[in-house]
């Protein structure tokens, strides 16, 4: 009878090891291709406006590319919410622009004129926000929008934005000027981008929503 028992947890213990063994292969497989994975673009077309999602001034950069080639008459610039950091430098009195204001500087010097520059939000926090944001400047209307972001950022970004504003021609691209090999783990910065991101795709695949509103 004890060999009995015995022989059934060592089969057991086999099959936990098998099941284990194979799903840390499937994860790693998975992770293996998480950035084609995450950076899946949409085909570019002419648009109403060109959008940048706060965050880089690579994305601002190459906004204002794909103005100067046509594809928008005007570009859409995100007012995030001011940092702690920043907060503590207003704080000290230390000059220290917003970041609206450095993508709007950006804009300039790269060949947009002010008059087809526009602001959209009013602190926001997070993609979610922006997304609120941009449903109610295009309350009753289905846009056509180019929104520019990083590239590990795209799939998300269009998942959010889409949510929030159903009907809509969303085309979600990713600035060029920012690297994101598909061999992730060979950098630091893409590592720790795509290992954040997949968290926080997690998060909203769950419910996860962070919005100033609720703050």
């Amino acid at each position: 009878m004890a060999d009995r028992n015995m022989s059934c947890l060592r089969r057991c213990l086999l099959g936990v090891m098998i099941a284990a063994i194979v799903v840390l292969a499937l994860l790693t497989t998975m992770l293996a291709f998480a950035a084609s994975w995450l950076l899946q673009a949409d085909e570019l077309q002419p648009a109403e406006a060109i959008v940048i999602l706060a965050g880089d001034a690579r994305r601002t950069r190459h906004a204002a590319d794909l103005f100067r080639r046509g594809l928008a008459p005007r570009v859409l610039v995100s007012r995030p919410v001011r940092t702690a950091r920043e907060k503590l430098l207003d704080g000290l009195d230390i000059p220290f622009p917003r970041a609206e204001q450095l993508d709007f500087e950006v804009l300039r010097k790269t060949g947009v004129p002010a008059a087809n520059i526009a602001f959209y939000g009013d602190g926001s926090v997070s993609t979610f926000d922006e997304a609120l944001a941009l449903q109610r400047l295009f309350a009753g209307k289905t846009p056509r929008l180019v929104v520019v972001t990083s590239p590990y950022h795209v799939r998300r970004a269009r998942m959010i934005l889409a949510d929030a504003k159903p009907g809509a021609d969303l085309r979600v691209v990713a600035t060029p000027y920012e690297e994101f090999p598909e061999r992730w783990w060979t950098s630091q910065d893409a590592a720790r981008d795509l290992l954040l991101e997949m968290a926080k795709l997690g998060f909203y695949l769950t419910g996860g929503r962070f919005s100033a509103a609720a703050r």
